[in-house]
């Protein structure tokens, strides 16, 4: 298992209200980023596609493979997954809160945790 970091802040994320795809200048996709070590050991490319599975859900995503990453963690940006009037439907990166799960929370703020959310990772076809 991985822990993902859901709703990494990057350059060209921002909240949902932001629905237009051209806004975003650099990882357009909103890659799940992971370190080459872990990247190798499943067999994921650059600009591969990966399944990333959690207790409450399952999404595609772009890789990224990059140093900045810990091997054992993955990160998924904020501000993907929408469906863009703007774009024919067009859906853009994944909707991280559809992988967190509630009842894994702070248990005095009722906040999800967002940045330790175990996931698995496979390489897709």
């Amino acid at each position: 298992p991985f822990l993902l970091a859901a709703g990494e802040r990057r350059s060209y994320t921002a909240n949902t209200i932001y629905r237009d795809p051209a806004w975003r200048r650099a990882d357009f996709a909103g890659a799940l980023r992971i370190c080459a070590e872990d990247a190798n050991r499943i067999g994921l490319e650059n600009g591969g596609l990966a399944q990333v599975r959690t207790a409450q859900a399952s999404a595609t995503a772009v890789v990224e493979i990059t140093a900045r990453m810990l091997p054992g963690h993955v990160s998924l940006p904020n501000g993907g997954g929408l469906d863009n009037s703007a774009d024919d439907g067009c859906r853009v990166g994944v909707a991280v809160n559809e992988l967190t799960d509630a009842a894994y929370r702070d248990a005095f703020a009722g906040t999800p945790w967002h940045k330790v959310v175990p996931a698995a990772i496979e390489a897709m076809p």
